[in-house]
């Protein structure tokens, strides 16, 4: 099935949830390997409620690169009322593709998905498209259309609790994993915040590092390893510093 005139096709990965493929980057949005969901779960989501008490604070903020298909802020609105988080959640998020939002109107989401904290995900997803924001009673998502650096370059210093690095791959998006774009991404981020990313890439961790991050490997059981950057050191032996 393609989107939009052959540029976006859907895939099937292999925990049985969809993705899409983009024709001008020539990758999907999710690895295939590990499955939509399972990536989303293991790599973003979970890592900052395992690895830090972010659940106890009474509002989170998270910058999610770049929105996609969603996925990372839908369930993350989703596992935050699974595990009954009681303060106020702000996702922010940039997507350079003006119209993908249109495309999603008929995108298979996951089952899981089609009501969000009791709102229809059509709802959600018609909002996004007409005024780039939604709102729930103690939860938003706003959705810029433009460059990410320049959106990121809005907020002011130390303002994110986590940012979920999940831009298309280094050799395609390059711009996006830089020195000086995770320099910036430090200086956002709060002294107890993380950076989640699927990228294992030697070059990305040496740039992380330089901009002042600590590093480590996420061992994973459901999916392949990630990796998370922090601005303070961590401790878990489900953690392994990559020096």
């Amino acid at each position: 099935m393609s989107l939009e005139g052959g540029e976006l096709s859907i895939e099937l990965s292999s925990d049985g949830s969809y993705t899409i493929f983009n024709e001008n980057y020539q990758e999907s949005y999710h690895s295939l390997k590990d499955g939509a969901v399972q990536e989303t779960l293991y790599k973003h989501i979970l890592p900052p409620l395992s690895f830090t008490p972010i659940y106890f604070q009474p509002k989170i903020k998270i910058l999610d690169i770049c929105f996609g298909l969603g996925f990372n802020s839908f369930f993350t609105f989703h596992h935050y009322q699974k595990i009954n988080y009681q303060g106020k959640l702000e996702i922010y998020s940039p997507e350079k593709n003006s119209h993908l939002l249109q495309e999603l109107q008929t995108f298979p989401y996951p089952q899981e998905l089609h009501s969000i904290q009791g709102i229809p995900l059509c709802q959600i997803l018609d909002s996004l498209l007409k005024n780039h924001s939604f709102y729930f009673p103690h939860a938003s998502l706003v959705c810029f259309i433009g460059e990410a650096i320049e959106y990121i370059q809005s907020f002011e210093q130390e303002c994110f609790d986590v940012i979920y690095q999940d831009a298309f791959s280094p050799s395609k998006n390059p711009e996006l994993w830089s020195e000086e774009y995770f320099t910036m991404l430090f200086d956002k981020l709060s002294p107890q915040g993380i950076v989640t990313t699927y990228s294992q890439s030697s070059k990305v961790k040496v740039n992380a590092k330089n901009a002042g991050f600590y590093v480590y490997e996420v061992i994973q059981n459901q999916v392949r390893n990630s990796r998370i950057f922090s601005k303070s050191p961590l401790l878990s032996p489900l953690l392994k510093p990559k020096f």
